[in-house]
């Protein structure tokens, strides 16, 4: 069950050319025999609507993003941005769905789903967060069950005035399967970091700052509910 981090790119040195001889005089050693920096970071694999992502512990596909409005308690409506996924746990335990992190911010390692959606570009505005949930026969939960490929649904809720976007990217996380520390050997699925998880006894519920396995960028459609 283990799978190896995905996403996580370590930095490549670059021999910076010699300087002409001309340039050389008055350099100094260093100018003479160059050096060395860092090349850029190479963007994360993209990968097209629809397309089947492995995750390590889930397996995910990006259905579709629709500007939608929904009747809600009070026989009123509101306006939300979903993004509609396919998930399968391939774990062998039932898991969470569990909560969006905040976009830039270190993530808990060990976390449901939800966790490993790690940006939305452009940023959504909403006053309480998103809202994820699978969502079955009209019938919310946050339980995804190993084997069972089931619809989550990302909500962002908008302004009934609001614009939505064109499109939205989506940078997605993947999970290592791995001990939670070397004093605590339990393994957990745990999402994948930029480097190497901490193992230090105390790092337990240390965070992390994840690394970006996929981005799928999806057209924003309307679909009046």
């Amino acid at each position: 069950m283990t799978s190896p981090p995905r996403g996580s790119r370590r930095r490549r040195p670059v021999l910076v050319p010699v300087a002409s001889a001309l340039g050389a005089i008055g350099l100094g050693v260093t100018a003479l025999f160059g050096g060395l920096k860092d090349a850029p970071e190479e963007p994360p694999p993209k990968v097209a609507q629809g397309q089947v992502i492995d995750q390590g512990q889930f397996r995910t596909q990006f259905i579709k993003a629709i500007d939608t409005t929904e009747k809600d308690d009070f026989g009123g409506s509101k306006r939300y941005l979903e993004l509609v996924l396919k998930v399968t746990n391939q774990g062998d335990k039932t898991t969470t769905v569990g909560v969006v992190p905040e976009p830039g911010h270190k993530v808990q390692r060990v976390s449901g789903f939800a966790g490993s959606i790690l940006r939305v570009t452009p940023e959504i505005k909403t006053k309480y967060g998103p809202d994820a949930s699978v969502l079955s026969y009209g019938i919310k939960s946050q339980q995804l069950h190993p084997g069972i490929t089931t619809t989550v649904v990302v909500k962002y809720e908008l302004e009934p005035t609001a614009t939505a976007p064109n499109a939205v990217t989506v940078d997605l996380g993947s999970f290592v399967y791995d001990k939670i520390s070397d004093r605590d050997q339990t393994y957990y699925w745990q999402v994948a970091p930029e480097g190497d998880l901490p193992t230090d006894a105390g790092s337990e519920a240390e965070a992390i700052v994840p690394a970006v396995a996929a981005q799928v960028t999806l057209p924003v459609r309307q679909e009046r509910g």
